[in-house]
């Protein structure tokens, strides 16, 4: 009997016509459409706008007609092409002309950004006639029924957490077995992070954890854990971002969790998390896709390994890097990377923060200059 996957797939296009409805109905569209375009609008006027721009996007909303064009029109052409646009300076990408178009990949990445990371991906694999992955998406971040519906429709899958160590493990299981069918029976490529939360303090690892979440479903297999591996096609990917939108909100959340032992998040920090990663620039950005991993696995440990190995490789180190690593470190081992001018302005954004604060902020940019310099000759 086939599994029953309703519980975490995304939509399908037979629901789309439904969830386009509910989408068009809900009175937080106007107002996130407004929040998105003018964020900065004049009190008395706000309430007009989000009147006009609610009922401008229900009717482009029920134009759609399926999950590829809502995720052409929408994402990519309404809100990716005009963050593109406006927040990033430098957009390149490497190593996808050397995959196959028609394969399916499972696209390991590191986690800097909730949304942009595995958005970017999409954007280039689409470029490079891939069609899109599906995503990987904590359920912690299903804040509303809007944003649910966003995700799922936009062919997220959704990672649950929190549960009781019997219930994770089922649903772990239940996840592992759903990676299957779609990366070996449906032949579709998926995102999905290194690790579960975004790398705070710059250190790119993978958590061998996710690794062997994902072979659950074939140890009664007879497949090997090395055979599993090939099979999947692990495409690990370095995203760099010249500048990190949230670097300051990161060095304080860091911050307050060294002094206080424990960081409580606010009930809607995750959403502005979201929003400001997607609105704040980024300077640069550099995507690099590696070969498939194509070694002999032994265990979850040694692929984790590989995939780490791979993105300090890979990731594009800027002048911020180079930068943040002599001033922690007090030296200019670095010095030719970088310009007086280029040091200045870089400095100079974290002027206001309290010194403890500051270093924080500086290590996460120094840790992939530290990674690279500790990967084997």
């Amino acid at each position: 009997m086939e599994e029953n996957f309703d519980d975490i797939r995304p939509y399908s296009n037979k629901e789309f016509p439904e969830v386009m409805k509910r989408l068009a109905s809900n009175k937080l569209v106007g107002k996130s459409a407004r929040i998105f375009i003018i964020p900065h609008c004049v009190k008395p006027f706000c309430t007009l706008f989000e009147w006009i721009m609610g009922i401008l996007a229900r009717r482009y909303l029920m134009r759609l007609k399926s999950i590829e064009e809502f995720q052409k029109r929408i994402i990519i052409d309404l809100l990716l092409r005009n963050i593109i646009r406006y927040t990033i300076s430098e957009l390149t990408s490497s190593g996808l002309e050397d995959l196959d178009p028609e394969g399916s990949y499972l696209f390991i990445s590191n986690h800097r950004d909730i949304v942009l990371d595995s958005a970017l991906i999409n954007y280039f694999i689409i470029k490079y006639g891939h069609s899109t992955c599906q995503i990987a998406f904590g359920e912690n971040l299903l804040a509303n029924e809007l944003v649910s519906d966003l995700i799922r429709i936009n062919k997220s899958f959704i990672v649950r957490r929190n549960l009781s160590p019997r219930e994770q493990l089922k649903a772990s299981v239940h996840l592992s077995r759903y990676i299957y069918q779609t990366l070996i029976i449906n032949n579709e490529s998926m995102w999905i992070a290194q690790r579960a939360g975004r790398a705070k303090d710059g250190d790119d690892i993978t958590n061998p954890a996710i690794l062997k979440m994902i072979y659950l479903s074939q140890r009664k297999s007879g497949k090997t854990f090395a055979e599993y591996m090939k099979e999947l096609k692990i495409v690990p990917v370095a995203v760099s971002y010249e500048r990190d939108p949230l670097d300051r909100m990161k060095a304080w959340e860091l911050y307050r969790t060294e002094k206080k032992g424990v960081y409580k998040k606010g009930k809607m920090e995750d959403l502005l998390h979201m929003y400001a990663g997607l609105k704040r620039r980024k300077g640069r950005v550099h995507l690099a896709f590696d070969k498939p991993l194509d070694a002999d696995f032994a265990n979850d440990k040694e692929s984790a390994r590989a995939i780490d190995e791979s993105i300090h490789r890979n990731f594009r180190l800027w002048p911020n890097n180079y930068i943040a690593y002599d001033k922690i470190h007090n030296s200019v081992k670095y010095i030719d990377k970088y310009t007086h001018e280029e040091k200045k302005k870089f400095l100079h954004r974290f002027r206001v923060l309290p010194s403890g604060v500051r270093s924080f902020a500086l290590a996460a940019y120094a840790k992939a200059v530290e990674n690279y310099e500790l990967l084997p000759s």
